[in-house]
């Protein structure tokens, strides 16, 4: 027995070398292993427990519980706000289209076609004007005939401290006629945008109501409200982010987009180097504009004079011209005519009025119809204008004045009483 076990103790020691070779090796071998189930097991995200600790190191071997994958909410599709199609009043407090002025469209000049033509007219170049409400009711037949080619058609504005949309009142006839009668159209919204969901409001609103018909010029993003109402100060890259927002929509469903902004408010108001890919136009009033920017269109003068047009219009020449007419997005669906038997006639309001003789003079521009019932305009009747009224509705909403030797009607908040100071004033009291 001792004899056996000298032996084995001879043998360990002769091979001592490689039992320790063999006992680090499976030890390496164990801890790598380990290694490799911790993080698989970390990897799947389990809880982990501690089975066993000793005071040099300690194991933590995890339980193998399934992983629960939460499933990504999905996003609910933004819900688009239906469009209101409303018409505005003629006399809306609301629409200050007007009212924006700065130094570079104070200079403007009295400019007939004929003169237009022979300073700008080109092979490539094309003549045309901008109008809405304020140029009243238009003889396009006679605009056609002067020679304009195009017309920028205003379809809308947002209101500027109520934020409402609504629809140019003359815009339908506008647009209507004015193809009618061959001349090309293009369109512009005046915008009182805040945010980029309102600016593509105000797009979705401006296709809605131009999809029937034929827009062959740009669709133009028109913003000058910078110090005004709701407006006030909102910054370049804000009202930059809506124009864009504006005409990518606008693009999106086929048209031309482009940019409008005078001047001054190109150096200072608008972010001008991300309008890559856009027309612009560009308001100037000139014989030789300065401006080193971008531009495709120029609006030259607010003081056009044009046949069938009462008082000035904005006149502008477009660096481009179009050969043919561009088919509406969504064209117009006839409606049957109703039967006579079922055509039903429209109600007509009754007023009553009071007797007056008074001499007023007018506060504003107010427009004026022949009939209180009527929603088309005859014209209007400029500010401090001085009239005979000749009785007032007992609502007190309407008034019955004498002017240019005719009886009309016309918003009787418009007018107020002719006092003396008004009488010394080299005004005459329209008849």
């Amino acid at each position: 027995m001792k004899k056996k076990t000298t032996t084995i103790k001879k043998m360990l020691d002769k091979h001592k070398i490689q039992l320790i070779l063999i006992v680090l090796a499976f030890a390496l071998t164990m801890e790598i292993a380990s290694i490799t189930y911790i993080v698989y097991i970390k990897k799947h995200n389990p809880k982990p427990v501690t089975v066993y600790e000793n005071a040099a190191t300690f194991f933590t071997i995890y339980n193998m519980e399934p992983k629960v994958v939460e499933k990504e909410k999905e996003e609910e599709p933004v819900e688009e706000k239906p469009i209101v199609i409303k018409k505005a009043p003629v006399n809306d407090t609301e629409d200050t289209e007007k009212n924006y002025t700065d130094s570079s469209l104070t200079q403007a000049k009295e400019t007939t076609v004929e003169e237009a033509k022979s300073l700008y007219e080109t092979s490539g170049n094309s003549i045309g004007i901008d109008v809405s409400k304020w140029n009243g009711n238009i003889d396009w037949k006679q605009v056609a005939k002067s020679g304009i080619e195009f017309a920028i058609i205003r379809c809308g504005y947002r209101g500027y401290g109520s934020g409402e949309i609504l629809l140019d009142p003359y815009f339908e006839q506008n647009i209507t006629n004015a193809i009618k009668n061959g001349i090309k159209v293009g369109i512009y919204f005046y915008s009182a945008a805040i945010s980029e969901a309102e600016a593509i409001e105000e797009a979705r609103f401006t296709v809605e109501v131009i999809k029937k018909y034929k827009i062959t010029y740009p669709v133009v993003y028109d913003f000058e409200n910078f110090y005004n109402g709701r407006c006030a100060n909102l910054g370049k890259n804000v009202i930059t982010n809506n124009a864009l927002a504006f005409l990518n929509y606008v693009k999106s469903k086929g048209y031309t987009p482009m940019m409008y902004a005078s001047k001054n408010a190109y150096l200072n108001n608008w972010e001008t180097s991300r309008f890559a890919g856009m027309k612009y136009w560009l308001a100037h009033y000139t014989d030789k504009t300065d401006y080193t920017g971008t531009y495709q269109m120029w609006q030259h003068t607010s003081k056009g004079s044009v046949p069938g047009i009462s008082g000035n219009v904005d006149m502008n020449i477009a660096y481009f011209k179009y050969s043919a007419e561009a088919p509406a997005v969504e064209p117009e669906i006839k409606k049957e005519e109703p039967k006579k038997e079922e055509k039903k006639e429209e109600t007509k309001k009754t007023l009553e009025f009071e007797e007056t003789n008074d001499n007023v003079i007018t506060t504003s521009t107010v427009a004026y119809f022949n009939d209180y019932n009527e929603t088309l305009a005859q014209g209007t009747i400029e500010a401090n204008t001085k009239l005979v009224r000749l009785g007032i509705s007992t609502d007190k909403q309407w008034a019955k004045v004498k002017y240019n030797n005719q009886i009309v009607y016309l918003q009787n908040n418009y007018l107020t009483i002719l006092t003396e100071e008004d009488n010394s004033q080299n005004k005459n009291v329209e008849n």
